[in-house]
């Protein structure tokens, strides 16, 4: 579970950038870049190195770019139920195809 901090002010949007490295799971081949969340606040905003370390967890899994979206974004989701949420992963890198950018977001 991702750690939150409460805010009793309002923030227009929070966007955080993180680093990843996985296995693909069709391709057994390594992808690396960017998950890129953003997402308007309620009344809690995501703990920075909380979602790093989840991030990385999820990543130690053999999973597509796709999957990794989905997961991010379903655990954000339920953690703190954001206003808006968009989590895009950014494949800068990949052994097997050309750069990828896949995302999800509330509409």
């Amino acid at each position: 579970m991702i750690e939150k901090i409460k805010i009793d002010f309002r923030i227009s949007g929070t966007k955080i950038t993180i680093p990843f490295s996985a296995i693909c799971s069709v391709t057994d081949k390594k992808f690396t870049g960017f998950v890129i969340s953003e997402y308007e606040p309620k009344t809690e905003v995501i703990e920075y190195c909380s979602l790093e370390t989840f991030i990385n967890k999820t990543c130690e899994k053999d999973l597509t770019a796709e999957q990794l979206t989905n997961l991010i974004y379903e655990e954000i989701e339920n953690s703190i139920n954001p206003k808006y949420l968009k989590v895009t992963v950014d494949v800068k890198e990949s052994d097997a195809h050309q750069p990828v950018v896949v995302w999800k977001e509330s509409l």
